[in-house]
């Protein structure tokens, strides 16, 4: 049986002839070689770089939407404030035109400050916990 010998082994029995030929296979074997690698460092590239790219702007949209969510509850907590705000508005405007009234400023002042009109007796009448002390 003889012996098989891989391919190491024979480059070291054999000596490389240095002609043209040999030389300009080793160049296309070596051309080949990194045309392979430039190959596979194009592929790499346009595989990481979209992934990039998309995570980058996943991260944007994220931070867009919490802003955004942020805002909608401002936005909210802002449109009741202005409704409050409104209501207590037309309240005081209420109180303005009755302030106005001659009647209602006499039936105010009759009922805090205890006045009186011409020929008229204010009669004071104690209220419950008045009662309940004596």
């Amino acid at each position: 049986m003889t012996k098989r010998h891989s391919s190491k082994e024979e480059q070291q029995n054999y000596t490389k002839l240095d002609n043209d030929y040999v030389r300009n296979t080793d160049k296309a074997i070596n051309r080949k070689a990194q045309s392979r690698k430039r190959k596979l460092r194009r592929i790499v590239f346009f595989a990481i770089a979209p992934v990039v790219i998309i995570a980058f702007l996943l991260n944007i949209l994220s931070n867009q939407s919490e802003t955004l969510e942020a805002k909608e509850k401002k936005k909210v907590e802002v449109e009741q404030h202005l409704t409050e705000l409104k209501e207590e508005q037309e309240i005081l405007n209420l109180k303005i035109k009755q302030l106005e009234d001659d009647e209602y400023i006499a039936k105010i002042l009759r009922k805090e400050y205890f006045l009186t009109k011409d020929g008229e007796i204010n009669f004071v009448i104690p209220e419950e916990e008045d009662k309940k002390d004596d």
